[in-house]
């Protein structure tokens, strides 16, 4: 019972997420990988009510009781509002889904019930899009996870650590070109 809690608990962290707590829930804890993607699901969505119930109510008595902090979230949503609204209204609910199903780093839940909050979006239709979403992370988790235990399983751990070296090297090179490519436009 302890492994489920720690899966659980280890999903709802804004950094780890789900992308920590499958691939510990299965190859550390052993847990079944249905078990281990209903708690690290359940423990990613989690945050959501907790996030947007409390940073509504605080950012208004801070901006009632502290005129610094009334100027702070004046400004934040305002500058917030003018350099990304024309893309949230244009791609909207589905981009909360993408952005949440695609599991890298500060793309989870936690970020996307920030941005929720900051353009004042829907919350029914939020939630769905952003559960959705969680659902794809969860799946594509698996698949990694999954995949990497085979490789390590029937090949070894050092064919496994050359292909993620090899991926590692592949996105700096395109990364590099990007930014390359935009400075010199």
């Amino acid at each position: 019972m302890i492994n489920e809690i720690a899966t659980l608990l280890l999903a709802m962290t804004p950094l780890v997420g789900i992308r920590g707590a499958i691939p510990v829930a299965i190859t550390v804890y052993e847990m079944s990988v249905p078990l281990a993607y209903f708690l690290s699901v359940l423990g990613e969505f989690i945050p959501f009510f907790f996030i947007l119930g409390f940073l509504e109510p605080v950012s208004r008595w801070l901006s009632s009781n502290f005129s610094l902090m009334k100027r702070f979230f004046d400004g934040l949503f305002a500058r917030t509002r003018r350099d990304y609204g024309g893309r949230v209204q244009k791609y909207g609910f589905f981009a909360l889904f993408l952005f949440t199903g695609i599991p890298l780093p500060f793309s989870g839940v936690w970020t996307a019930s920030l941005v929720v909050f900051l353009f004042g979006l829907n919350y029914t239709k939020s939630a769905i899009a952003i559960f959705l979403g969680t659902l794809l992370a969860g799946v594509n988790v698996l698949l990694i996870t999954k995949g990497g235990v085979n490789i390590e399983k029937y090949y070894g751990a050092q064919v496994l650590v050359g292909i993620i070296v090899f991926a590692l090297f592949v996105y700096f090179i395109y990364h590099r070109k990007k930014v390359n490519s935009k400075k010199n436009v």
